[in-house]
């Protein structure tokens, strides 16, 4: 990587071809989130993104920046230690709802908590996508899925009200897909931001999510 290279839309992407589905909205999350970093124009070698497992996941395939594919849920966590080794870093934690919201929820109340300086950023598509469309943990009551065909038992959450709930001076947002400008601008201010900030980016998978219905 070169040093002390200044981000523009060019150096940032790979010459990878995103694998998303044809009309996914992660398409308009990783061209704002690639958009809000060359609007900052940081360094390029000061810039890790840390993506979770799931189909945001893939984007650290597009992105040509130091980056660490975790395990599952573990995006945030992994991107604490990023931070606590080299407080000079600009970290950014991407996943989905399932990876953040259930597998990873206890280390996102910890972040919160620990009001740690990272950007955490949810593709939040209600489902498990990547998996072909189970219950995630903001799955709305009543839903029927894949895995609860009978109908989703338990209420969603909240995620902007929780982290809130036990640090109520933290960032946190919720915004949606459908306008790429709007989603650079509020990423470039929610990583401005010199604590802990959560960005959550509802969307509908457009595969799986069309078939919800109570």
């Amino acid at each position: 990587m070169t040093t002390n290279s200044k981000l523009t839309i060019e150096n940032l992407r790979s010459p990878i071809a995103p694998t998303w589905c044809p009309g996914c909205q992660n398409y308009i999350l990783s061209a704002g989130l690639q958009q809000a970093l060359a609007n900052l124009s940081l360094p390029k070698e000061n810039i890790v993104v840390v993506y979770d497992i799931g189909c945001i996941g893939n984007a650290a395939d597009l992105f040509s920046l130091y980056g660490i594919h975790s395990l599952h849920g573990r995006c945030v966590p992994t991107a604490i230690g990023v931070k606590l080794a080299n407080p000079k870093l600009t970290v950014i934690a991407l996943g989905g709802d399932g990876g953040i919201y259930g597998e990873g929820l206890n280390h996102l109340l910890s972040a919160a908590r620990l009001d740690i300086d990272i950007t955490t950023i949810v593709s939040n598509n209600h489902i498990y996508s990547l998996t072909t469309g189970q219950t995630s943990p903001t799955t709305a009551r009543g839903l029927r899925t894949k895995s609860t065909p009978g109908g989703a038992p338990s209420v969603p959450i909240d995620p902007v009200s929780l982290v809130k709930s036990v640090n109520s001076q933290v960032f946190a947002r919720q915004s949606d897909c459908t306008d790429p400008s709007k989603v650079a601008d509020i990423i470039k201010e929610a990583i401005l931001f010199p604590k802990f900030a959560l960005l959550d980016f509802t969307q509908i998978c457009i595969t799986f999510g069309k078939k919800l219905s109570p």
